[in-house]
């Protein structure tokens, strides 16, 4: 399912991923905004898959890509703040509106992601009619979906049930 298609969908993903911040959310509720940030979330998904075919191709980005993602970068507008939480002082970056709030933590995660994990645990799901990416962290590394609760259940099933018709 395409959590990009339906703006509730959105909403509910992006609260659930801890990418809003109060003030985002009541920003969003504005059917425009929330509308600019979702085509923000389709650019920033094709550059991902962009992204993940070049490494998976070549190894490396292309200078293409690295280009669109160094846009990407400039375009987001961040503030420092301290956060003094608990007596102990935290240096913070948020993004400055909702959008872009919520496009510096998914920037900052794929950066990390690519800093911290190999390249080869970053996989396609198997399940035909999934487009997710999952990172393997199983400890054999051959991981095949990204959730044996939906899409490996659902093979799995219906592997089954093609072997039962055939008897």
């Amino acid at each position: 399912m395409d959590i990009l298609a339906d703006t509730s969908n959105t909403f509910q993903w992006l609260e659930e991923n801890n990418l809003l911040r109060e003030s985002d959310a009541l920003a969003l509720e504005n059917d425009e905004l929330l509308d600019s940030l979702i085509v923000e979330l389709h650019s920033l998904r094709h550059l991902s898959e962009t992204i993940l075919s070049d490494l998976e191709q070549k190894g490396q980005l292309s200078l293409n890509t690295t280009d669109q993602f160094k846009r990407l970068v400039k375009k987001v507008e961040v503030n420092l703040t301290i956060d003094t939480k608990n007596e102990k002082f935290k240096l913070v970056s948020e993004g400055i509106t909702a959008s872009d709030h919520v496009l510096y933590n998914i920037v900052d995660s794929i950066i990390h992601t690519l800093d911290s994990i190999s390249i080869n645990r970053i996989r396609k799901c198997e399940h035909q009619e999934c487009s997710l990416y999952f990172v393997d962290t199983s400890k054999s590394g051959k991981r095949r979906w990204c959730s044996m609760e939906l899409c490996g259940n659902r093979k799995k099933a219906a592997e089954f049930y093609a072997r039962k018709k055939k008897k």
